[in-house]
């Protein structure tokens, strides 16, 4: 059964200086404060509402995402009434779908869209301080605002971006916008993070826009709700549990 499809995007550089000795804790300082802001709790969950538009349309789903640790994240499908029932997993070490009246989990791969512009890994991973290290960064700016750009790379080439550039208020340490990169060096997306807000006490960002920009009239809007602390057993984050609750 195909459930996902592969998206790709067209390439953006932008240079960025090479870092002094003391830059790459600097880095990695602003990186944690970034995620944060992206995601203040270690065991979590929140609601998600995902809007595709494309042309004169636009769809909608909304899902549940609970979180354990740096590496664990599972996604509950809520709406639509097609997708109802469905789960993803994304451990370290790998990615799986659920569909309901399948004997078992579909190993998949995070650069799988999801909806629209979002992939799996969209949904399902937050944690920029786990997977990636600072490897340069630079003065730039953001439609005029001062900021720092972040040069990042992938701790681990299993990763879905081996690259990612991200742009980070200068004042504020707040992202402004990220562009995520595969190996081969071409751009899969441009993420803008359009609005911060206050969730379970903490200022965190509540809605994200991603863009194709191979086709301009195509977009995904992420909001986020509901942050709450909430600890989840240890089973459900296991692939041959998916579905059996």
């Amino acid at each position: 059964m195909k459930i996902f499809s592969l998206f790709v995007y067209t390439l953006f550089a932008v240079g960025v200086a090479p870092l002094s000795a003391t830059e790459p804790d600097e880095g990695m300082q602003i990186l944690k404060r970034v995620d944060a802001l992206r995601n203040p709790l270690v065991n979590f969950s929140l609601d998600l509402e995902l809007t595709n538009y494309r042309k004169t349309d636009s769809d909608v789903w909304r899902l549940r995402v609970s979180g354990q640790g740096k590496d664990k994240s599972l996604v509950e499908f809520l709406a639509p009434g097609t997708e109802k029932g469905k789960y993803l997993l994304m451990l370290r070490e790998g990615m799986w779908a659920y569909v309901p009246d399948t004997s078992k989990p579909i190993r998949i791969s995070p650069l799988q869209r999801l909806m629209g512009e979002a992939s799996n890994g969209d949904v399902a991973r937050t944690n920029y301080n786990t997977d990636y290290v600072v490897d340069s960064m630079a003065d730039g700016d953001d439609d005029g605002k001062p900021a720092i750009v972040l040069d990042l790379k992938a701790k681990d080439a299993e990763l879905s971006y081996s690259h990612v550039k991200l742009w980070v208020a200068r004042d504020s340490n707040e992202p402004l916008k990220a562009e995520y990169y595969v190996s081969s060096g071409k751009l899969l997306k441009r993420l803008f993070f359009r609005e911060m807000g206050t969730m379970a006490g903490r200022r965190v960002v509540t809605k994200v826009e991603i863009l194709d920009v191979v086709h301009p009239d195509r977009r995904t809007v992420m909001t986020f709700s509901n942050l709450q602390a909430k600890q989840l057993p240890d089973k459900m984050f296991q692939p041959g549990y998916l579905g059996k609750w």
